[in-house]
């Protein structure tokens, strides 16, 4: 088929070649005649199609707006990670004799005040504490109330009941739980395999994160020591640092070959947040209720999770609440 295009092609190439120009190839004519505009073409549909991101559209996908109903609000919450003030070193990491803290001394007990002011400042309704006896947490508590109660080497004593009285609230609720393997143990035998015959994929790493733990308590240990009581709930309470302590479940021995290390984790440590949050749900707090959630602080992270997922709450952070007592000059 004659397309015109050669017999031109040819010319253009005589009168280049006579005036002393490079010639002109056949390709480069038909990319300039027919791709050329079909590049642009391509180019300019791809500017129509780009467009920036409308961010108005995105809000309206906002699934609070759907979940949240302003003439309900969500209740507050403010969680509260302690250390054990008794020190039953019942947990993983013992704390040094030379490092624990006398909160019987007149100067932790001064420190123990202004947390509890700060605290306070909250106005807490209603208090949620590590324990499961509620007959026997009520009892201490009314004879707190009463003055025929002395406030004991515990958290519970110390911030809880304080905290309490002062709030005049009429009862402390009593949320601990075991997790589905500690209270199942007899039931179902399969339990106590999975920790036994214990599979790891690298004892050498596991060795290595909980040595680097170690120091991480002993470090936090040091400081309590150094700290005021406030600033060591505070250090607890940032949101790194509660993340990095929940890391060492995740370190450490969580990883195994089989689904052992997984498995465990869930039934005995991940039951028993998901149970204490499920007591809490259980008392029925309302939108007018101001919630205090007073727990080892290796539980917050868990407990944290649950209360910011749950439209039914907005978490409070206890670094908002000092730094609003420390610029109106409260915080003493």
């Amino acid at each position: 088929m004659n397309t015109g295009l050669a017999d031109g092609t040819h010319q253009l190439a005589d009168r280049q070649k006579s005036s002393g120009k490079r010639p002109v190839t056949l390709l480069k004519i038909i990319t300039m005649k027919y791709l050329l505009p079909f590049l642009v073409m391509i180019i300019g549909a791809g500017k129509a199609i780009a467009q920036p991101v409308n961010w108005k559209k995105i809000e309206q996908a906002n699934p609070d707006k759907v979940l949240i109903d302003p003439a309900h609000p969500p209740t507050k919450v403010l969680l509260v990670g302690a250390f054990h003030f008794g020190y039953p070193n019942l947990d993983g990491h013992k704390t040094d004799s030379s490092k624990m803290l006398d909160v019987l001394s007149p100067r932790r007990q001064k420190e123990i005040q202004q947390l509890a002011d700060v605290i306070a400042s909250f106005k807490p309704t209603r208090i949620y504490i590590e324990s499961r006896n509620q007959s026997y947490s009520d009892s201490l508590y009314q004879a707190y109330r009463a003055g025929t109660h002395t406030l004991r080497r515990n958290e519970i004593d110390q911030l809880a009941f304080r905290v309490g009285k002062m709030m005049n609230n009429p009862t402390i609720y009593a949320v601990d739980a075991g997790g589905f393997s500690s209270d199942n143990w007899d039931k179902y035998t399969f339990l106590d395999s999975l920790w036994r015959n214990d599979k790891p994929v690298d004892t050498v790493r596991d060795k290595l994160f909980n040595q680097k733990y170690k120091r991480f308590y002993d470090l936090g240990d040091s400081l309590e020591v150094e700290n005021t009581i406030l600033e060591s709930f505070l250090i607890m309470a940032d949101p790194l640092v509660s993340r990095r302590m929940h890391g060492h479940y995740m370190t450490g021995g969580f990883n195994t070959a089989d689904n052992k290390g997984p498995d465990r984790l869930a039934m005995w440590w991940y039951t028993r947040n998901l149970r204490i949050f499920n007591n809490i749900l259980k008392t029925k707090p309302g939108p007018d209720d101001r919630i205090m959630v007073l727990f080892g602080s290796g539980h917050m992270p868990i407990i944290k999770h649950c209360f910011e997922t749950s439209p039914e709450f907005e978490v409070v952070e206890l670094k908002d609440l000092a730094l609003k007592m420390q610029a109106a000059g409260k915080l003493k």
